[in-house]
């Protein structure tokens, strides 16, 4: 693989015409060229600088994939190489040719992350099997962070005798983080810059508070009042006022805080024992307490939170016109979320398969929305689109950009638009 990046051409990146929708410096830059060739164009002044990189490749589907790539074996080559009559089953060789593609530009994508960056894959159930074996290769199984399954539609599909209802997105690291993870209280100060890739927390769910007995320290929840393992200092017993029963930590737990501790929180009417006052002690959390430090993430995806492949048509439809020039575009709250568990207010966002562009939408609402300064470089070849109007995804891809500038009036951003020219042209 180091050897066919050796043959990608040098080239350089030139400005397109048209200006971009800004009031000043624009802060974000749509490339349209071959990305193995612009990611290699891109390492010396990107290295080590991006935070998170999403990419959505084409799938390999099994029915025969083809991608534009010059710096490649060609098929009689690899069969060479295999030693293959061609006589074999093509199944092997269909991994290999889309493997083969998406190997050097992962290999080239890694060098691009920061030591607490983090890679996003989209694939299906076709490649990622073979997708976790060269992430793992590439990035160590060690920085593996999750597999999201995202369910990709909620209908059900009738014309065949299952219906596939779901996607997945794998998540790497370039340095898992391996301690303190969890933003909590005690690490708060310094959390975002502790080592290495951590999930950001979601916002509290605040649903779950409620305030039935009109405290005026605001809406609570019930936490249980047991921690994980045994330590001595936590372990003693609690007699329930009401009932006059004692309690002990369950089997292999403690308490939450020591004896003291405890009485302090019950003098505050922090420890309720149950809903009726006869079950286990419980802590009185506060929704005012827990906000700061949010919702741990989950991995499981639902198409009604997170949105589907019919509602990132519908997303597309809204910006133009009610026609889709783009097939299956990813929703735009499925990388919200993304960018929401993985960024902070500045941080450089590269998508190298910009495709319609959804990566850039999502940056681009997420910075309106929370007033933040987010940026991104998006990549998209010139692929034909047989649409008159946007001939290449490219020229989509920049067209999509501009229709939400437009709509949000999104005076501070802006992008500078570019093509990647092969020396020599």
């Amino acid at each position: 693989m180091l050897a066919e990046l050796a043959r990608v051409p040098a080239g350089r990146l030139e400005r397109l015409g048209r200006p971009p929708l800004t009031s000043g410096a624009a802060p974000h830059r749509i490339i349209e060229g071959d990305n193995l060739a612009v990611l290699h164009h891109l390492q010396p002044e990107l290295r080590g600088q991006v935070k998170m990189i999403y990419i959505d490749p084409p799938y390999n589907t099994g029915r025969g994939f083809l991608y534009p790539d010059n710096y490649r074996h060609s098929v009689a080559a690899y069969l060479a190489l295999a030693g293959d009559t061609g006589e074999n089953d093509d199944s092997g060789r269909l991994h290999a040719r889309w493997l083969n593609m998406m190997y050097p530009r992962l290999l080239l994508a890694r060098e691009l992350l920061r030591d607490d960056g983090v890679l996003f894959v989209s694939i299906d159930d076709h490649e990622v099997h073979t997708l976790r074996m060269i992430l793992d290769e590439i990035f160590g199984p060690d920085n593996f962070v999750a597999t999201f399954p995202w369910q990709s539609r909620t209908s059900r599909q009738n014309d065949t005798d299952l219906s596939v209802q779901h996607e997945y997105v794998l998540a790497y690291a370039r340095v898992r983080r391996r301690q303190q993870r969890r933003l909590t209280a005690s690490n708060q100060d310094v959390w975002d810059r502790l080592p290495g890739f951590a999930v950001r927390p979601g916002p509290l769910i605040d649903e779950r508070y409620s305030n039935p007995d009109d405290d005026p320290r605001g809406p609570w929840k019930l936490d249980p009042f047991d921690a994980p393992n045994r330590r001595p200092g936590l372990t003693y017993a609690i007699t329930n006022p009401n009932t006059g029963e004692t309690f002990w930590p369950p089997e292999g737990r403690c308490w939450r805080t020591g004896e003291d501790r405890f009485k302090e929180l019950n003098g505050q009417g922090r420890i309720l024992f149950g809903r009726r006052g006869r079950g286990r002690p419980q802590l009185k959390v506060f929704l005012r307490e827990k906000a700061p430090f949010g919702e741990v993430p989950v991995t499981w995806l639902d198409g009604h939170r997170y949105g589907t492949a019919r509602s990132g048509t519908q997303e597309l439809q809204a910006l133009f016109g009610g026609q889709a020039p783009f097939s299956y575009p990813k929703p735009t709250r499925l990388i919200r979320f993304l960018l929401e568990i993985a960024t902070g207010p500045r941080d450089l966002v590269l998508d190298f398969f910009a495709g319609s562009g959804t990566t850039g939408q999502a940056v681009l609402e997420l910075n309106r929305d929370q007033r933040s300064r987010r940026r991104f470089v998006l990549v998209q070849g010139s692929e034909p689109t047989g649409d008159a109007r946007w001939p290449t995804i490219a020229e989509l891809t920049r067209e999509r950009v501009r229709r939400v500038l437009e709509r949000d009036a999104l005076v501070n951003q802006g992008f500078r638009a570019l093509r990647w020219v092969p020396r020599g042209r």
